[in-house]
């Protein structure tokens, strides 16, 4: 089983860890080493070949690095990361009701959808004002809006009903 699930330039490999200075990259074995000269260089050697590797954005689980003169967007998942990622694709394809409630007390600024309204996921719902930061209620998944619980200009507190999707 893999120790984590690479994504360069949206494409997913399988790297295993097999033993000190050994990884398996989608099944095929390397010998590797690698020499941190800065924390945004690295020299990467992979069997007898050696790559320049620059780091031009992001953190441990995503960045955009730049290798031998190509660009390349990666993200890095455990394990448990990969079955949580396939659990919640799963999710999002079957059909849902749910109740959304504010994550926090606030003002309804503005309500963009009425109920019966058929949204996808990711789409704004409304705009929930919280110390004097606008915050972006979004669909949690596809669905229809079954009703709205609130108006705008109305306060709301932690966990009261927003809407719900079905």
């Amino acid at each position: 089983m893999p120790d984590y699930f690479v994504d360069l330039n949206k494409k997913e490999k399988s790297v295993r860890f097999t033993a000190p200075g050994e990884i398996e990259i989608d099944g095929r074995s390397y010998h590797y080493r690698i020499e941190e000269i800065n924390e945004n260089y690295y020299l990467l050697r992979l069997n007898n070949r050696v790559y320049k590797v620059n780091k031009v954005l992001g953190d441990k689980s995503n960045s955009l690095i730049l290798i031998e003169g190509k660009y390349f967007e990666t993200e890095v998942r455990t394990n448990l990361e990969q079955k949580a990622r396939q659990v919640l694709s799963n999710v999002k394809q079957k059909s849902h009701h749910s109740l959304i409630k504010s994550p926090m007390p606030g003002m309804v600024l503005k309500i963009k959808k009425n109920a019966g309204d058929e949204v996808a996921q990711g789409e704004s719902i409304m705009i929930l004002e919280a110390m004097k930061m606008e915050n972006d209620i979004k669909s949690p998944f596809s669905g229809i809006i079954k009703d709205i619980y609130v108006d705008e200009g109305s306060a709301v507190e932690k966990g009261a009903k927003l809407f719900l999707i079905g």
